[in-house]
């Protein structure tokens, strides 16, 4: 299970809208909401508020077996559930998912990549 946490700053008096629409994503529109992420296959989502002093910003975590591949399919989707998350995100956030294409197209790591910090929880089994 992959897992991703977005950050998107709320403009300026949208945070009552962003509330509204958490409030329909577990109203109104649940069903459709339900459908897409298990189309998706997102199995968690979480949408946090986060008051800060330089505005409010949305926090919401995503898992998923594949969290590129979602995201991806959410970017490019034209089902009328996901085109009205888009526009809701656009005009709460003000970010265009189209400008973020990259995540519907698998992603290869580099061969000539550097890494230089890996942490792990070693389990008893690796003892």
């Amino acid at each position: 299970m992959s897992g991703i946490v977005l950050t998107f700053p709320i403009l300026s008096g949208k945070v009552e809208a962003w509330r509204r629409f958490c409030q329909e994503l577990s109203g109104s529109r649940r069903l459709p909401y339900e459908a897409s992420r298990q189309r998706l296959g997102i199995t968690r989502e979480r949408l946090a508020l986060v008051e800060t002093s330089f505005g409010a910003t949305s926090v919401t975590t995503l898992e998923a077996p594949d969290v590129a591949q979602a995201l991806g399919q959410i970017i490019a989707s034209e089902i009328p559930f996901d085109v009205w998350y888009r526009d809701k995100l656009q005009k709460l956030h003000g970010i265009n998912l189209a400008g973020y294409e990259q995540f519907a197209q698998p992603v290869l790591i580099p061969d000539n990549q550097e890494l230089l910090f890996e942490w792990k929880l070693n389990s008893r089994a690796d003892d």
